[in-house]
Formats: C-alpha cells, structure tokens, sequence
C-alpha cells in the first residue's frame, strides 16, 4: 500500500517520511493500521484511497491501494 501523510502527519513517522510503502498480506482496516502506526485517528480529517474520499471509520486498504490522509487546517 501506498501511504501519503499530508501536513503535520508525518510527524508520527519516527523518520518523518511524508510518503511510506506498507506491505499487506490482504484486505485490512485503515483505522487497525493507523493504530499499529501509531497516528491518531483524531488528527485525520481527510482520507482518500484510490483518488476516492471515504470514511476513515469504514475504509479497508490492499496491497495495491494508494492512500491519503490529511489533517484538518485552521487559518484565520
């Protein structure tokens, strides 16, 4: 899988890589893998697999999957 962490996100890399390749076996649940990356789900606002918006509570991610995840942004 292909992992693209926008913004402050990767932060939570231990490298800080913005971009990681995540082998999967099979289908798995996005939230599960952000839980053993530890990225919390609260800092997510935006998440896309394939170019296509979903729910991070109902995403499920393969091998082959490009997937996005951005946080929310303030401004003012």
């Amino acid at each position: 899988m292909h992992l693209r962490l926008g913004g402050h996100l990767s932060w939570y890399d231990p490298q800080k890589r913005s971009r990681l390749e995540i082998p999967l076996t099979g289908s798995t649940r996005l939230i599960s893998l952000l839980q053993q990356l530890q990225i919390p789900p609260a800092e997510i606002a935006i998440v896309t697999v394939n170019l296509k918006m979903v729910a991070l509570e109902d995403a499920q991610v393969s091998d082959r999957d490009q997937v996005e995840l951005f946080p929310p942004v303030g401004g003012g």
